[in-house]
């Protein structure tokens, strides 16, 4: 009996944890804004339809930033993190979501082709991820200012400011390396990296080149509204999880205060089994205990009678012989 209470508390214990595996983390999707724009530059949908980038317009997630010209350029802010996208560039942002469980902010950009800078203006948070690819490299940041240029299978990874890993894609298990402050790497197909100080010049040049417009004030007012939406959805979710997890505890409860009744009557129900098996073995015991004893009973008058008779003197009857009184 107690194997099969064991069993029922380990059956109700399974059912019970089955329900409780976690729901996947919803996610909703940012948008970034152009702050700037000089030359050519093209926004290109997840259609594939092709307009002229002007400053205001939304960059979200699936879409491809495009510029023709060596002089064309773009700044874009992500939240407080810009990138400008320089000339004769194509670069797609494949990840821009924000995970409403953890208020977490994902982003992945690849660059095709081109040079690509991130101005990461402050430190990730914990559930943060930025993240620059090409077909070469692959760059993952905790908060710096760099820039990324891939043309023809070669890339080049330079840090003006802060420190970020870089793996050359094409070296499968090959650990990453850190690029800090002021220090650059060339990315070549199936070559080892070896990192190398910034000159002053290319520095200097850098600083000109990657210099990122101040935020507009109009797109500073998007970007405050889309923050508190997102803030907003992320407390709605909050409400939704917490309410489900309240729910989902109710129907365990339910369901183990079930478990629990139905152990208890199964648990009566072996009892009274139990009982009723031990009353008629008892029952039969004692039926058989009466049988044996008049069987014992009969067998005892039997053998006493025995014994008597075989006590009893035998008397033989003297046999007269009447020939001799007979006058000859």
């Amino acid at each position: 009996m107690r194997r099969i209470v064991t069993l029922l508390a380990v059956v109700a214990f399974v059912f019970v944890a089955g329900g409780c595996k976690k729901a996947k983390d919803a996610t909703v999707e940012r948008t970034g804004l152009v702050n700037f724009v000089a030359g050519e530059v093209f926004l290109i949908g997840k259609d594939g339809a092709e307009a002229k980038a002007v400053v205001g317009n939304e960059v979200k997630q699936g879409m491809k930033i495009k510029t023709v010209g060596k002089k064309s350029f773009a700044d874009i802010y992500f939240g407080e993190n810009a990138v400008k996208v320089l000339g004769d560039t194509i670069v797609e942002v494949q990840v821009l979501v924000t995970n409403l469980t953890t208020n977490g902010e994902e982003s992945t950009f690849h660059v095709e082709k081109g040079q690509f800078f991130s101005k990461v203006s402050q430190k990730l948070a914990k559930d943060d991820k930025y993240t620059v690819k090409s077909q070469t490299t692959t760059a993952g940041v905790r908060g710096t200012d760099f820039l990324i240029s891939e043309e023809e299978g070669k890339a080049n990874v330079a840090v003006l400011d802060g420190s970020i890993e870089v793996l050359n894609n094409s070296l499968a298990g090959k650990e990453p390396i850190v690029l800090n402050d002021k220090e650059e790497v060339d990315v070549i197909s199936g070559q080892d990296m070896v990192k190398k100080q910034l000159s002053e010049d290319r520095m200097r040049a850098l600083a000109i080149l990657l210099e990122i417009k101040a935020m507009r004030e109009e797109i500073w007012n998007k970007m405050r509204e889309q923050r508190e939406e997102i803030r907003k959805a992320v407390e709605d979710q909050r409400q939704v999880n917490k309410e489900m997890l309240e729910k989902q505890r109710e129907g365990d409860k339910a369901l183990v205060e079930d478990q629990k009744r139905r152990d208890q009557e199964m648990i009566g129900n072996i009892k009274d089994e139990t009982k009723a098996l031990g009353d008629a073995a008892k029952d039969q015991a004692k039926s058989q205990m009466a049988d044996a004893k008049n069987v014992d009973k009969d067998a005892a008058k039997d053998e006493a009678a025995r014994q008597k008779d075989a006590m009893k003197p035998t008397i033989e009857k003297m046999k007269i012989d009447k020939d001799q009184f007979k006058t000859k």
